[in-house]
């Protein structure tokens, strides 16, 4: 099963949190079980995979990038 999400961001540096976009395509496919795979095909662009439970990760994110 396959399903395409476009995020628009506003910044240049932007971390965008798509846990609810993702649960919405799991629940919506009726999988009980399997892996979810999620992929960026901008070059620019990247995936990070944070727990949310200290804000100041992505304080920390946009500093090391300056």
């Amino acid at each position: 099963m396959l399903f395409k999400e476009t995020l628009r961001t506003v910044r240049r540096d932007e971390m965008v949190d798509i846990t609810r976009q993702v649960a919405s395509r799991v629940a919506q496919s009726g999988m009980q079980e399997g892996v979810v795979i999620v992929y960026c095909t901008h070059t620019t662009a990247g995936i990070t995979i944070n727990e949310n439970a200290d804000p100041d990760v992505k304080l920390e994110r946009s500093h090391a990038i300056e």
